[in-house]
């Protein structure tokens, strides 16, 4: 196995939450616990934690990842990407997450990472739900240069869209693994989901 990194972004405003979306309770901790108590960290080199708050930072201590402060979070999700690639050495890609998808399972990622392989580092590896792209992405070290300049909030979608001959879609028949929280009501949806998951495990 070559060396990815992943970078997980967690420095968000959650403007359409109202209140920082990591920090809601869920399943006795925390969106932001459970994200990283799933997480595969023995598949990547290094796990890097791209925070804005003094609480995010707390719970990510908990678990074996690399601090990066985003001082600037108002300047978007590629400015996140950013500060995320300067302290990241992988030589092969890396992996870009968002913290809250707590349903995400580390058989999605390891899905992710073996296709990455199968084609050589050479393709932008991105999940296909429901006939669209969903997170997390893998980008390959040669799209470093380009990430490095992106601008503004779509972050990688920008290059995604851009050069669609780079992209390899791996389709998955649920959408529920990747759920993410944006709204309040998104938010209930992923609790309720999140219990029927953890109610099935139980019998």
């Amino acid at each position: 196995m070559g060396r990815v990194d992943a970078v997980i972004l967690a420095s968000g405003l959650s403007r359409r939450m109202g209140c920082n979306k990591l920090l809601l309770p869920l399943g006795g901790s925390t969106v932001l616990d459970q994200f990283l108590s799933g997480f595969p960290y023995g598949l990547f080199e290094n796990v890097i934690v791209v925070h804005g708050e003094g609480e995010v930072a707390a719970i990510a201590r908990r678990y074996p990842v690399v601090l990066c402060h985003n001082q600037n979070p108002e300047a978007g999700k590629s400015h996140s990407i950013q500060l995320g690639l300067s302290v990241s050495t992988a030589e092969d890609g890396v992996l870009f997450a968002v913290a809250d998808q707590p349903l995400l399972t580390s058989g999605v990622i390891a899905r992710l990472i073996e296709v990455f392989y199968k084609k050589k580092c050479q393709k932008i590896i991105v999940p296909k739900v429901k006939g669209g792209p969903a997170n997390p992405v893998i980008f390959p070290t040669a799209c470093r240069g380009e990430l490095a300049v992106l601008q503004g909030d779509s972050g990688g979608r920008q290059l995604i869209g851009r050069q669609p001959d780079r992209v390899c879609y791996i389709p998955f028949a649920s959408g529920e693994e990747f759920c993410d929280i944006d709204t309040p009501e998104q938010y209930h949806r992923v609790v309720e989901k999140w219990s029927l998951r953890n109610s099935k495990k139980n019998r």
